[in-house]
């Protein structure tokens, strides 16, 4: 008779809502499971804070290109970088693993102090950069750029984001300098090149001058020559005219009986007819050799007879010589075969002469560059990125409650199943 009064009874109880009297009830029964549950909980958290996790840091550099940082740099000839296109370069090099590799490899004791570990192998030094390292991409009216740092507690992150910073730009600088050099190097070759170029061919021109200067002198002392031989004759003809004239008039001279010089008037009283004939003689250049008398135009003669062969040096023949003499002694050949240095008589070679000392002094030196500037430098962080200490115990405490609550229900559910039990 009891068991079908409690078999009811239980029906009747079941088929009742859930009362939440008794949800609260059994909280508050089972306040010990839920504290005990919140306490474990947030044991854990702190334990994964401050013991299993390892703390990670992130800091950052901002950069920006330099306003007129690459004015000294396109000054040189054949050089021309816009600031956009340079601080492109730029953030390429930084986010470039190769170029990561080649600071530590320069720097290996300066890395390996800074993050306290040994990167040594290449898969290292790699997954320290690609797991570490990442660079924002910029957007529409972003002017400056980003470079940020992921690292732990054994690394100075600021430190080595800013040492590879500094490296970068200074290796970047002399790259953009070395290229600019080379540019302007290559035209000083051109130049010198053609210099040479230039010299080689006012050798050949000056040898050709010189072979035109002496045959023309060959050919000029040869019409001279020939000049001083014509003249040299026609001296020695004139001599041999005026020896047959002489001859003529000591001839006359002897049959008119004339020894010594003597005048018309001397020779004795003429008509008035005579006297007019000498007188239009005397007015027409003087009285006739024969008067000269036959003593004189024979010592004339025979002097002249002895002399004829010997070198008069009458003016033109003087000039003739000096004319020789000059041309034989060529001071314009003399002095272009003495020149010991051609360049300065050649426009060309110092006019590239000149463009390549300015080419020269075109060159600049890496510290003259200024690619980028530093908006914000890399520095140390208030607290880790993670773990979130804050939010990790609020989670612990949350996570502890809803495992409390869980196991008092499931404590309550095997209670009622074993009552359940007993009244069977």
């Amino acid at each position: 008779m009891n068991a079908p009064e409690n078999y009811a009874a239980y029906n009747e109880r079941r088929d009742d809502e859930i009362d939440l009297r008794d949800i609260a009830l059994a909280i508050y029964t089972g306040w010990k499971w839920i504290a005990a549950s919140i306490i474990f909980c947030a044991l854990l958290g702190i334990l994964y804070i401050y013991v299993i996790s390892t703390p990670t840091y992130s800091t950052d550099i901002s950069y920006s290109a330099t306003t007129g940082g690459l004015n000294v740099l396109n000054s040189m000839p054949g050089t021309n970088y816009s600031e956009s296109q340079a601080l492109e370069e730029f953030s390429q090099r930084l986010s470039s693993y190769e170029s990561f590799k080649s600071f530590h490899e320069e720097n290996p004791d300066v890395i390996n102090s800074i993050t306290q570990d040994d990167l040594d192998s290449d898969s290292q030094i790699r997954s320290f950069f690609f797991d570490r390292f990442n660079i924002n991409t910029p957007g529409d009216n972003e002017t400056s750029r980003t470079l940020s740092l992921q690292y732990t507690e054994k690394t100075d992150g600021p430190k080595v984001l800013n040492e590879y910073f500094i490296w970068t730009e200074g290796m970047y600088a002399k790259t953009l300098v070395d290229r600019a050099t080379r540019t302007v190097e290559d035209a000083i070759d051109r130049n010198r090149a053609k210099m040479d170029a230039h010299l080689r061919s006012h050798q050949d021109d000056i040898s050709a001058r010189i072979e035109r200067l002496k045959e023309d002198d060959r050919i000029r002392i040869a019409e001279l020559e020939d000049r001083l031989k014509a003249e040299k004759q026609s001296v020695i003809y004139s001599r041999a005219e005026r020896i047959r004239i002489l001859e003529n008039a000591e001839q006359i001279a002897s049959r008119l009986g004339i020894e010594k010089p003597t005048t018309p008037r001397d020779l004795g009283r003429q008509t008035q007819d005579r006297d007019v004939i000498y007188a239009e003689i005397n007015s027409q250049g003087g009285l006739p050799l024969y008067f000269m008398g036959t003593e004189t135009l024979r010592a004339e003669r025979e002097v002249m007879e002895q002399n004829l062969e010997e070198d008069a040096k009458t003016a033109e023949i003087r000039n003739i010589e000096s004319q020789l003499q000059q041309l034989r002694n060529n001071r314009t050949i003399e002095a272009i075969a003495e020149r010991e240095n051609q360049t300065p008589f050649i426009e060309e070679y110092n006019n590239l002469r000149s463009q390549n000392e300015i080419l020269s002094a075109s060159i600049v030196s890496p510290d003259e560059v200024d690619v980028v500037s530093a908006v914000n430098w890399a520095y140390q962080p208030n607290g880790p990125d993670s773990p979130k200490s804050s939010l990790i115990i609020a989670l612990s405490l949350v996570l502890g409650g809803m495992l409390g609550v869980i196991l008092v229900f499931v404590s309550n559910f095997i209670s009622s199943i074993k009552r359940y039990n007993r009244q069977q």
